[in-house]
């Protein structure tokens, strides 16, 4: 029996590589295996990295957009971070080599590219909806403001409640135009951003250039009744 059994023990070493451990000095090994858990490191870092795209499939547009709300300066952010993530995505590299190990990664690539796509799109079309309202709200109250203000008369035949009242509006005018400029100007800001990157606006979208238009006509009203009021001023305080 122990003639057969050293027989098998022979051929099995023969058909293996396990004495060489034996043969090998300890300090060479330990340097194998360190190369071999430093390029496990990288291999699982690049592995992790593909994974925290998981957030994508995790998240819901729905949860982003009520987390910005109608912020339309934070909305900018958001969608400018989300393009340049899928602009990062954008590359010939489909694989990477570390040490002997060869990573592919050409078909995860493409289901983030199609998912970040789709991202976008909902992105695109909850921003525009708040952009949208935020526009129509601010060419109301310029509209508004035109027509009260093309309504004052300050000359002798006015009453002199309407024209304190006149005055006073047109005051306040002129506080509320430096405000409003800044807004109008935001506001066309992120329609050329929607625009840069080709979203399909609504048939109802109203264009920011006629909020534009008529922020210019009440900018315009607005000098002149200031120039009316400068002029009447002496004749109102006697």
């Amino acid at each position: 029996f122990e003639v057969f059994d050293s027989v098998d023990n022979e051929s099995r070493n023969k058909g293996t590589f396990d004495r060489l451990v034996h043969e090998i000095c300890p300090e060479s090994l330990s340097k194998a295996y360190i190369c071999i858990e430093l390029h496990m490191e990288k291999i699982c870092e690049i592995v992790k990295q593909w994974f925290s795209y998981q957030t994508l499939w995790d998240t819901r547009v729905s949860d982003v957009a009520g987390a910005v709300g109608d912020n339309i300066e934070l909305w900018n952010t958001v969608l400018g971070e989300a393009t340049e993530a899928r602009n990062a995505l954008d590359s010939s590299i489909t694989s990477c080599d570390v040490g002997p190990v060869s990573i592919k990664f050409d078909k995860v690539q493409s289901q983030i590219n199609l998912k970040y796509d789709s991202w976008q799109k909902e992105l695109q079309s909850c921003y525009a909806a708040s952009l949208g309202q935020k526009i129509v709200e601010l060419h109301g109250k310029v509209c508004d403001a035109k027509s009260k203000l093309e309504d004052i008369t300050l000359d002798g035949s006015t009453a002199t409640y309407d024209i304190v009242l006149g005055v006073t509006f047109i005051q306040e005018m002129k506080e509320n135009l430096v405000h409003w400029g800044e807004d109008v100007t935001m506001l066309l800001s992120s329609e050329r951003l929607l625009k840069r990157q080709r979203h399909t606006f609504r048939p109802d979208w109203m264009e920011g250039s006629r909020l534009q238009g008529q922020f210019q006509n009440l900018e315009n009203i607005l000098a002149r009744r200031s120039r009316s009021m400068d002029e009447q001023m002496p004749l109102l305080q006697t």
